[in-house]
């Protein structure tokens, strides 16, 4: 059997997939993920493994854990390209904030043309669905976002202080990150 079919077998278990996320409160870094167990089961086996890039938000332990969507599944495929579509969600919003080191959703096997229509396919027959979700998940999180972009920060280049919310233009345009500071230096 080969991998591309390994990843289309349907399979109950993926009746139960949960797309989580894991946000530093330190940092404001963030990991997004997939799993058909408890995201606590999840979480526990992050830090017991210790081999994925969450572990860096988690060691630091000041963290929060929540999902961000559940989703019946029928294959792995499916929940891969479900995650994918959340991560490269979330890399659109916080960039360099989002820890993940590999986009889940696309297979060395399959052409970009097929994962394009694949996914395009999936999106087309839950977009209401995703819509609806999407909606209830950003009226049940709003106070959390508001107090969140709240809080203070103070940037590690400049020392200026301002809140979260605008952290990311913050460090995407400030003078004196590093790349820009070395080269006034002529490095």
């Amino acid at each position: 059997m080969n991998q591309q079919s390994k990843l289309d077998i349907v399979d109950p278990k993926y009746q139960n997939t949960i797309i989580y996320g894991i946000q530093c409160m330190t940092t404001g870094e963030m990991y997004v993920g997939s799993t058909v167990q408890t995201l606590e089961a999840r979480i526990a086996e992050h830090i017991q493994r210790h081999n994925c890039s969450a572990i860096q938000i988690l060691d630091r332990g000041n963290y929060k854990a929540y999902e961000i969507q559940r989703w019946p599944c029928n294959t792995r495929r499916e929940k891969l390209t479900l995650e994918g579509g959340w991560q490269r969600a979330y890399k659109a919003s916080f960039g360099d904030f989002l820890v993940n080191k590999q986009i889940e959703g696309s297979f060395k096997r399959d052409s970009p043309e097929t994962m394009q229509a694949y996914s395009k396919q999936y999106h087309q027959e839950h977009k209401e669905e995703e819509k609806a979700y999407s909606k209830q998940y950003h009226q049940e999180h709003k106070e959390e976002k508001k107090a969140y972009r709240k809080q203070p920060w103070t940037c590690e280049w400049c020392d200026k202080t301002m809140t979260t919310g605008g952290k990311y233009y913050h460090k995407k345009w400030c003078k004196l990150r590093p790349n820009v500071h070395e080269a006034q230096k002529g490095c």
